[in-house]
């Protein structure tokens, strides 16, 4: 059982892990303004998950239609699970599993990627075994929209929304999230064969009611692995990977008429940090989760650039209705004071 421990989180995460790792979440519901530094605040164990190696929690969300129950995936095991982080003491039997898949799990990035919900409907990426294909799909009725009951099965897979063919080990992508007027939005990596086929990784937007052969509408373009990213308002938040001599970028594209590509974002001037998650904060600003220093800071719009540490964050991130923040570490999920 895990008593919640409060505490001042300062410091640099000893993060000995690989480049390009993936992960993130939905963000918040305003647009971000200038952001100014500021140091790590008042942070809580809100639960150990002993079984989860790093780089396996990922995809963090808040529940639609609840004020404190997180949902996050477990990556390897393909789950989707939640918990209500106001309860105390809170041990893994009280963690829900909401929906359960077959997965492909070969290399660093395989694996249940995204998950979103749109009209009460969850959807889902992953790669599938045998193929390694990077697929997305709507999942059944058992654990839909909210936090489930533990006695009800979790979800599996209804039917195929497209089929993106084939995937390397790394720079799959595969991050979901829903614009407001319904429709999913998937940041795929520039390792998979739809990418290659294409020339670059790419923000695409799908019909969730299509079929797999459904030809993506490609919002924004020259991406590498955009694994972070959030849906804010009518504009589409991104954090990309970098690889060789390049640099990480961050930026916004505008859903109504899309005409950014990745090289118009801004570079970030900062060593890299390999973004897993990106979230919108009430009070407008924006906060970015880093794989590679594990953790969340700030990000100025004006001048572009990072701020002082927000508190620790590896693959994932999220905020809560009273402005919580619930990140994922390598081993549990922390909550950090509004």
């Amino acid at each position: 059982m895990t008593r919640r421990r409060w505490a001042l989180v300062g410091g640099l995460a000893a993060a000995s892990l690989a480049a390009g790792c993936a992960s993130s979440d939905d963000g918040g519901t305003s647009s971000p303004t200038d952001a100014t530094a500021s140091s790590d605040r008042t942070a809580l164990t809100v639960i150990e998950l002993t079984d989860a190696q790093p780089g396996d929690v990922i995809a963090l969300r808040a529940a639609d239609g609840e004020s404190s129950v997180v949902e996050w995936i477990d990556r390897r095991a393909g789950t989707i699970r939640s918990v209500d982080v106001s309860d105390d003491e809170l041990s893994i039997d009280d963690v829900v599993t909401l929906a359960s898949i077959e997965v492909a799990t070969d290399g660093e990035q395989r694996g249940l990627l995204g998950h979103t919900v749109i009209d009460g409907v969850r959807y889902a990426a992953w790669t599938e075994p045998g193929t390694d294909h990077l697929v997305v799909g709507a999942l059944g009725e058992s654990g839909n929209g909210g936090n489930g009951a533990n006695s009800s099965s979790p979800a599996t897979v209804d039917r195929i929304v497209w089929d993106a063919g084939g995937t390397a080990g790394d720079a799959v992508g595969g991050h979901l999230g829903a614009t407001a007027d319904g429709q999913l939005v998937l940041g795929i990596g520039q390792l998979t064969d739809w990418a290659k086929t294409h020339g670059s990784g790419a923000m695409l937007l799908l019909d969730p009611a299509g079929t797999p052969d459904q030809t993506p509408t490609v919002l924004s373009d020259g991406y590498i692995n955009p694994f972070a990213f959030a849906v804010i308002d009518d504009q589409l938040w991104v954090a990309d990977n970098a690889v060789g001599d390049d640099t990480e970028r961050i930026g916004a594209i505008d859903l109504r008429a899309p005409s950014v590509e990745r090289d118009d974002l801004d570079a970030t001037g900062s060593d890299p940090r390999a973004p897993s998650a990106l979230v919108g904060l009430p009070d407008g600003t924006l906060v970015v989760c880093g794989y590679l220093d594990g953790r969340l800071r700030r990000w100025s719009v004006d001048p572009p650039r990072y701020g002082d540490s927000f508190g620790p964050c590896l693959t994932g991130s999220t905020v809560l209705a009273d402005g919580t923040v619930v990140t994922a570490t390598a081993d549990g999920l922390v909550a950090i004071a509004p």
